[in-house]
């Protein structure tokens, strides 16, 4: 995502974009700003330049692996053994029929017979094709997943988090999932016309030279025309791709926000910006799509015009007779198989344009880390040594770090830095917040190359060591964790992935000690920020145990109690004591009097709800999501229309020919020439408008059910919401919703059309010849039911588990992205990769399996239409034999099933695909129908008054708070104390509207300012952050608010990341509070949540002074666990074990 900006109304907006409109001609953030020279080489590319990844028919894949030219040389050869049988088939058929129409009957057994061979060959070979394209198309996935997760594993956690872990993780799963259309539509489809055209083509020069010719200089006009057109589309198709993920990351960002949006009561006026942005995605998609679809309506157009000259041609020729009946239909029925492989190849292009367009992102992320240096490449974290020529000796325990820089966009942080720390020792860093403290840690671990300076562990430099092997040493506790453990006790299993797994009584002990309690099976989720962080500094003391020497911390009791902060200081003293050398940035005292500290020579994370109890909202059985446009009626008629001339421009020029045989004058048979022409053109026209209409309708559905699913979001609120605000949130927000708006037309409307088209056609054929009518029923019947229903019976359990199977891999892809700095740093990237490929092998059979049910129903239906074809010409000559039907409508009966078989193969992807509708509108349905808060409604005021108040978390079993009575006066500073994981994050859940009071009587505030405990930034600029809590403030006051957080000569236009990363955490807090002071003057509270956890004591001291006076006069509620801030207080509040009560009750009202 390129970012999110927000307009003057404090709605979260599109790139640089007042009125929340994505404006379509944008790079996402994570794509290279230029081409990359780099190439790769894997399934799909060796040596593959990311800058000409778009160029001839092959798209992004011009060099293809072994495996996938296998499966290409496969295609090509059963693709020659279907246009052999084809051809088979045709001569077979139109002889008899000639031999009907022009002698009226005749011995046919023996052909029939043949004829009947070339159509189960055909349905064999039909199936072969499908199931060789559909497996190659799952390998494919699988290697090229796999490349970009490498890939960006070695490229390192900073260049992750600089993309962004959830539009990588949608690049690796659903842009690569677009795959399935390259290679099961556009490569069969591009082989079919290497190879059908010159088969067929040959055959119709030795039978009829004149068509051979007109087909030879009308053929190379489809792909010139396709040509020309996509030259033109090229660049729209890319803006679209960009669009899209753009559309993505907006969403997921919008999700991520839900809590400070409803913090400062701008959630709701999301709804607006979720419909424009939709909308505007909606319109500028439809234009690509209108020049898009034109390239498929001119190749489609000049194809069928093409087909009917030939048709009239041989009329004609027929009349004059230059030509035989039996080479004339032979040529009908062949020549559409010249220009049919083309218009596949043309449309199917369009299907695969998706998945091109992902190979040539992939490409880009290979070629930027092929771009690499070769001996920074070699060391990042592969494994392999580089330059010590062997094992680096860590007997000598000592790091020494001198003149340590690095050059970030705000100038030098750290710059010049200089320590030593040995085993035994606790090193501080205490330099001012933004001084590169975290940034030194980062070099440390390797995930920073400096600019200057050295770091050398014993006599060894950093730079030459092996930096896996490396790491093995090194315990770290990040400034903000993340977590992909899912539980305590796996989170804790996972900090020791590169060592012998850790026993039960040991991760009780470790939790033990930093007052974890018996949480050792809790999800991670329902920790509190407090409990999150002791978790995070168990898992360190946990390596340590098990041989690492090095102990990093950074910030490790930022947000922790008096009591829980001693305690962890007291584990790292012990851990000191056994031998640890322990380097911690920390901005206060208190670990040990005579603890050594280094400040800088100068100064220079994913948004998570807090929470003190589990969050799990009650599963719900939702009704079905009913998605209906009016619009989809109109594309389904239009494509009943277009189709319906499809199968009359067949019979036509089937009575045509025929009649043409008996010689009549030309006039007789102008209104049939008329016809053909007529129904070609209206074909192509109307497949083009339905096209427009039912896409339209798909992205107008889309658009619905995001503002929808927001208005719903919004509704339960951020408690409720938690476990949606991650991987969970991207896929139930965008990838459910494009799941529904991509498959409501490939699933609702191929139904209806079929039905309407297939009742016509059985029906012509039924007032032609009654028996062939009966026998095209029942082919009808067996291909519309049978083939979809063994379809679905084939890959049922298949399609179930291969749905599950996509959700693990997306969750996987998107853990081990979003928590690569702390898997990497424990080794533990190596096990969740294994895992992951395990999981996306074990897809990949899944997905091969499935295609053998897609191949069956493609082999019934040819099948089943072949065999009513053979039918219906062998009932054609009894009938014409019995006198009981004119020869001239003998060809009719044959040729009409033929033309069936492209209708009716469009049901069974609809009937497979109906599963993964369902399941997405489901989810989607699930979120819509949740039952929200269904707690006492609470009054709103300018004071605060709670009367017995119970509060509980979504799915606790017991209530978080009981029977608070409190009452806050207007203008009172309150200073809320208490333990971590007591209850303070659920006292201000309270206040800020999150949860409702189960118990009990409630006056709240109608308007808060809030400056929570995490800064919750979204991705975009300074000025945007700033403007959700005062939307209409000017630059001018802007620039005084960053100056009174103690951010003064900070440019707004700066750019905060991916939920702030590109701040240190001291950084992100003050701009936080920054927007809390811009929406102070008009909240009747002001809630603080610690906003000076990460600052140094000179930094703090000034922040917290300037509040007193920027304040003055305002309710303020400050959660605090430093007694010198609680000092000042005008009434103290304590939250202990689910109680609050009051310490310290002001004298008197403050005044207002």
């Amino acid at each position: 995502m390129t970012g999110t900006d927000v307009c003057r109304e404090g709605h979260l907006t599109g790139v640089e974009c007042r009125e929340g409109h994505l404006t379509g001609n944008q790079r996402p953030e994570w794509a290279p700003r230029s081409g990359s020279e780099g190439v790769h080489e894997g399934f799909l590319g060796r040596h593959l330049p990311a800058d000409r990844s778009g160029r001839g028919p092959l798209g992004a894949l011009p060099r293809l692996s072994g495996a996938a030219r296998r499966a290409l040389s496969l295609l090509a050869v059963l693709t020659a053994l279907q246009a052999s049988a084809l051809v088979v088939q045709a001569v077979a058929l139109c002889s008899v029929l000639a031999e009907v129409v022009t002698t009226g009957g005749g011995t046919f057994g023996g052909r029939l017979a043949v004829a009947a061979g070339a159509v189960l060959a055909r349905a064999l070979l039909g199936w072969a094709v499908d199931v060789v394209a559909a497996r190659a198309a799952a390998g494919a996935k699988e290697e090229l997943r796999g490349q970009v997760l490498d890939a960006s594993v070695e490229l390192g956690p900073e260049w992750i988090a600089a993309r962004g872990p959830a539009e990588l993780s949608t690049l690796c799963t659903k842009g690569l999932d677009a795959l399935d259309g390259y290679f099961t539509k556009y490569l069969p489809a591009l082989v079919t016309c290497a190879v059908v055209p010159l088969a067929v083509g040959v055959v119709i020069l030795f039978a009829d030279w004149v068509s051979a010719a007109l087909i030879l200089f009308t053929v190379p006009l489809l792909p010139l025309f396709a040509v020309l057109v996509g030259k033109y589309t090229a660049d729209r198709v890319r803006q679209a791709a960009d669009g899209t993920e753009r559309l993505s990351g907006h969403l997921l960002e919008l999700v991520r926000a839900l809590p400070v949006l409803t913090g400062f009561r701008r959630a709701s006026a999301q709804a607006a910006v979720v419909r424009r942005v939709s909308d505007r995605h909606r319109r500028a998609t439809m234009a690509n799509l209108r020049v898009a679809f034109s390239s498929a309506f001119v190749l489609e157009l000049a194809a069928t015009l093409s087909v009917a000259l030939v048709a009239v041609g041989i009329g004609i020729r027929l009349v004059s007779g230059d030509l035989t009946l039996a080479v004339g239909l032979t040529v009908l029925v062949l020549a559409p198989e010249c220009y049919l492989p083309l218009r596949a190849a043309g449309a199917a292009h369009h299907a695969s344009e998706d998945g091109v367009e992902a190979v040539r992102r992939v490409s880009e992320v290979l070629a930027e880390r092929d771009a690499l240096a070769s001996p920074q490449r070699a060391r990042r974290h592969s494994g392999q040594r580089q330059g010590a020529g062997g094992a680096v000796d860590f007997s000598e325990r000592h790091v020494r770090v001198r003149g340590l820089r690095v050059d970030r966009r705000s100038g030098p942080a750290p710059d010049g830095v200089s320590f030593d720390v040995r085993p035994g020792e606790i090193h501080l860093l205490d330099s001012p917040s933004g001084a590169g403290k975290s940034t030194t840690f980062a070099v440390l671990l390797g995930f920073v190359r400096p600019g200057a300076g050295r770091v050398e562990i014993g006599d060894v430099d950093m730079s030459a060591m092996d930096l896996s092997t490396w790491r093995r040493n090194i315990a770290w506790v990040p400034q903000r964790p993340a977590f992909a453990g899912g539980t305590v006790r796996g989170e804790l299993e996972l900090a020791l992935a590169d060592r012998e797994a850790p026993s039960a009584a040991e991760l009780d002990e470790v939790i033990a000690r930093v007052n974890l309690g018996a949480a050792v099976d809790r999800r991670v989720a329902e920790l509190s920020v407090g409990e999150r962080q002791r978790l995070a500094v168990a898992r360190a003391l946990l390596r340590v145990r098990h041989g690492a020497w090095l102990l990093l911390l950074d910030e490790p009791t930022a947000h922790l109690d008096v009591a829980n902060a001693d305690a962890v200081r007291s584990a790292v003293r012990d851990a000191a004591r056994d031998g640890a050398a322990v380097l911690m940035a920390a901005h206060r005292a208190g670990v040990s009097g005579s603890d050594r500290r280094t400040a800088a020579a100068t100064s220079g994370g994913a948004v998570r709800a807090t929470s003190d109890a589990p969050p799990v909202a009650a599963p719900v059985r939702a009704p079905r999501l009913r998605v209906f446009d009016r619009r989809l009626l109109r594309g389904t008629a239009l494509g009943a229309a277009a189709l319906l001339c499809g199968i009359a421009l067949t019979a036509t020029s089937a009575w045509l020919i025929a009649k043409a045989s008996e010689q009549p004058p030309i006039l007789t048979l102008s209104v049939a020439v008329v016809a053909v022409r007529t129904f070609g053109l209206a074909k192509a026209v109307l497949r083009y408008f339905e096209r427009l209409a039912t896409h339209d309708a798909a992205f107008r559905i889309a658009g619905r059910l995001r503002e929808r699913l927001w208005d719903a979001l919004v509704q339960l609120g951020p408690a409720w919401t938690l476990g949606l605000r991650g991987g969970e949130g991207m896929r139930r927000l965008t990838d459910d919703v494009d799941t529904v708006r991509d498959l409501t037309p490939r699933v609702l409307v191929p139904p209806s059309v079929v039905a309407a088209v297939c009742a016509v056609a059985v029906a012509v054929q039924a007032i032609v010849l009654p028996p062939a009518g009966l026998a095209l029923g029942i082919a009808v019947l067996l291909a519309a039911v049978a083939a979809p229903a063994f379809a679905l019976l084939a890959d049922r359990r298949a399609s179930t588990v291969l749905d599950r199977g996509r959700i693990r891999v997306s969750n996987g892809t998107f853990g081990l992205l979003d928590a690569s700095a702390e898997l990497i740093a424990f080794g533990a990237h190596r096990q969740r990769r294994a895992e992951l490929a395990a999981e996306d092998a074990q897809l990949a059979r899944l997905a091969s399996r499935q295609a053998f049910g897609a191949g069956v129903a493609t082999m019934i239906i040819t099948g089943a239409t072949g065999a009513a074809a053979v039918a219906g010409a062998a009932l054609a000559a009894i009938a014409v034999t019995n006198g009981t039907l004119v020869p001239v409508l003998a060809p009719l009966p044959a040729l009409l099933p033929l033309a069936l078989a492209e209708v009716l193969a469009l049901l069974p992807p609809a009937a497979q695909q109906y599963g993964a509708l369902r399941a997405a509108a489901s989810r989607v349905s699930e979120v819509l129908h949740t039952p929200g808060e269904r707690s006492r409604p609470a009054e709103t005021g300018r004071e605060v008054s709670l009367n017995d108040v119970d509060v509980r978390w979504p799915g606790a079993a017991e209530p978080a708070l009981r029977e608070v009575n409190l009452h806050i006066p207007r203008g009172a500073h309150v200073a809320i104390v208490g333990p971590s994981g007591a209850g303070k994050s659920t006292l201000l859940a309270l206040l800020l509207g999150f949860l409702r009071p189960e118990a009990g009587s409630a006056v709240l505030p109608e308007r808060v300012a809030w400056c929570p405990q995490d800064a919750q930034l979204v991705s975009t600029t300074i000025r945007e952050n700033l403007r959700l809590g005062a939307p209409e403030a000017t630059d001018d006051e802007l620039t005084s608010a960053l100056s009174r957080a103690g951010l003064a000569g900070w440019s707004l236009d700066v750019r905060v990341g991916t939920g702030g990363t590109a701040l240190s955490g001291g950084e992100a807090g003050r701009l936080a509070l920054a927007r809390a002071l811009l929406a102070a003057p008009g909240a009747d509270v002001v809630l603080l949540d610690e906003p000076t956890a990460q600052l140094d004591v000179p930094t703090a001291r000034g922040v917290l002074d300037g509040l007193r006076d920027d304040l003055a006069g305002q309710t303020v509620l400050h959660v605090t666990h430093r007694a010198e801030e609680a000092a000042d207080a005008d009434m103290l509040v304590e939250v202990q074990r689910g109680r609050a009560q009051v310490i310290l009750a002001p004298r008197e009202p403050a005044a207002v």
